[in-house]
């Protein structure tokens, strides 16, 4: 409260009533997979297949050679069919296999290997890269400002062109004055220089060093010409860049500015500076980038690696793109994300599927070793054609763009998946057995369908997907709404300004049915008000799907 002398009116105006709970995220997708480009370890966020695809390139051939097809692809195309919309994918790498292609003969004229160019990312999609290089139609322009300072100056490239529009101009630094002077081949006469073509050196006519247009080491030169250049020519199937450049130097700037696919390697070297001068020699014609390697074969340290970078994203469901149940170690690394997200405010279901088997007995085997509530196991797998049939893993895809694109209250039960066929079709007996040893089946029945909408939890409480995604729904609301608090009094009042915004967000959870009801209380003790705690208490009352519809009838 400012001090108050003067008579008048003072207001304070309190915010708190206007505070109302955030957008809170239900669909977000995180998902880690192998892919055939695109920058490593790092989050891109997608909304659409075509935007994966030029992002992380094409899915490639299921029977890789080492039989390790890429994931990454092949998982999005399941989760963007099936209704997902907003993701965040990492692409992940063997570090010992993944590499970029290059081009090696990058070579000055007398044969010696000068600059190495190399794909922007890892991957196969490098060796689809064509250059050519030629003699330019057109020289390189280059302008400059050099102090006089050396015997002689010199300009920073040589081989120029002195037949194109060279412009030597000094500055006189004392006068501000910037004078002319006419490039000649011999200097014989005031205002006159000449240029080395070879070295760039300049000769400037030796004047009486009192007559005022004599350069000294105190001026300026203003330089522009030209310089004989290459004409390197980069293709990628339908992408292509074109550079004239003067020397490897040259170009190798150039790439760091403006290529969208290829950098340079200095072979050794520190800077492009190094290669100033050194000239490029043609290619014999077009010619081909060779090694690249997508590191298709990750590890799952590689998988958690990958995760790591989901930890801090808003994230409802996670997956591993092509990793099944079967592998321990994937297993392992993805139910510790998931037990380490929840803690630091990141709730997540992370959802996996059996390997590419047809015996159920494999199956429950599988999904026997998994108790969680935030865990789903998804089975069997996708038969894609005659020649691909793609293991659970690629169903999770398609079941957490399903599940991406409900409400939370909305059961993925009896919804139809977007897939082109199922590896094996289960009669009714199996299908029993499966749900009953937590297995979210996938069934053909007018399309194919989710059979039942579960988790993989013992504990019934925890049964359904819907009851996990509502709780971590709320979870994250009412952390919405309580966060603007944080820093304010802790006082009767301010608290029940927090209990009406949280009020009104689980409201509009029962007005979207959610929730059937609910109750809600905001207290401290005068301890707690002293130590800023303010507590929070709430009976939540879920809803839950009609799994089971039984009929009567009485015929008369």
């Amino acid at each position: 409260m400012p001090e108050t002398i003067l008579p008048g009116t003072y207001i304070t105006v309190r915010d708190e009533g206007l505070i109302t709970a955030g957008q809170v995220a239900t669909g977000n997708i995180g998902i880690v997979g192998t892919a055939a480009k695109g920058p490593t370890n790092k989050v891109q966020i997608l909304s659409s297949f075509s935007e994966a695809k030029e992002i992380f390139g094409s899915k490639g051939n299921w029977n890789a050679d080492g039989g390790n097809p890429l994931t990454l692809i092949r998982a999005l195309e399941q989760v963007f069919n099936n209704g997902g919309s907003k993701v965040y994918a990492v692409r992940t790498a063997d570090s010992d296999s993944a590499k970029a292609a290059k081009f090696k003969t990058l070579k000055l004229a007398d044969n010696t290997l000068l600059l190495e160019l190399e794909a922007l990312t890892p991957g196969t999609w490098g060796n689809d890269f064509v250059i050519k290089i030629s003699d330019s139609a057109v020289n390189a322009v280059f302008s400059e400002e050099i102090m006089i300072d050396s015997d002689p100056p010199k300009l920073t490239r040589g081989n120029i062109d002195l037949d194109g529009s060279n412009v030597i101009k000094v500055k006189k630094n004392d006068t501000g004055q910037i004078l002319p002077f006419t490039i000649v081949g011999t200097v014989d006469a005031v205002d006159e220089v000449s240029i080395d073509a070879v070295t760039g050196g300049l000769t400037f006519f030796n004047t009486d060093p009192d007559d005022s247009n004599t350069p000294n080491a105190e001026d300026t030169i203003i330089a522009i010409y030209e310089v004989k250049a290459s004409l390197i020519e980069i293709r990628y199937q339908s992408i292509n860049e074109s550079y004239v450049v003067a020397d490897a130097g040259h170009l190798a700037l150039q790439l760091q500015q403006f290529s969208n696919l290829i950098r340079p390697s200095f072979n050794g070297q520190d800077t492009a500076a190094t290669f100033i001068n050194e000239r490029l020699a043609n290619t014999t014609g077009e010619e081909t980038f060779a090694d690249g390697n997508d590191g298709a074969g990750a590890t799952a340290d590689d998988y958690a690696s990958g995760l790591s970078y989901l930890e801090n994203e808003i994230i409802n469901i996670v997956l591993l793109a092509g990793q099944d149940a079967s592998n321990a170690e994937v297993l392992t690394k993805l139910q510790g994300h998931i037990e380490m997200t929840a803690p630091i405010q990141r709730e997540r279901i992370g959802i996996i599927g059996s390997d590419a088997t047809t015996d159920d007995s494999i199956i429950l085997d599988q999904v026997s070793v998994i108790n969680s509530d935030r865990i789903i196991f998804v089975a069997p797998g996708i038969a894609v054609s005659n020649l691909e049939t793609l293991p659970g893993a690629y169903t999770a895809a398609a079941v957490a763009g399903l599940i991406a694109s409900l409400p939370v209250q909305a059961s993925p039960t009896n919804k139809v998946l977007n897939i082109p066929g199922l590896a094996v079709e289960f009669n009714r007996a199996k299908l029993e057995r499966l749900i009953q040893n937590r297995v979210l089946a996938i069934e053909k029945r007018e399309g194919y369908r989710v059979v039942k909408g579960i988790t993989t939890a013992t504990n019934s409480a925890w049964h359904q997907v819907t009851t996990r995604r509502i709780v971590d729904f709320a979870k994250y609301g009412v952390r919405s709404a309580c966060n603007p608090y944080i820093g304010k009094l802790n006082n009767e009042r301010v608290r029940g300004a927090m209990r009406a915004t949280i009020d009104a967000f689980l409201t509009r959870m029962v007005e979207d049915e959610a929730l059937t009801g609910y109750e809600l209380d905001v207290t401290a003790t005068r301890p707690q008000e002293i130590a800023g705690e303010a507590i929070v208490t709430l009976v939540l009352f879920p809803t839950f799907s009609i799994d089971f519809i039984r009929v009567t009838m009485y015929l008369q």
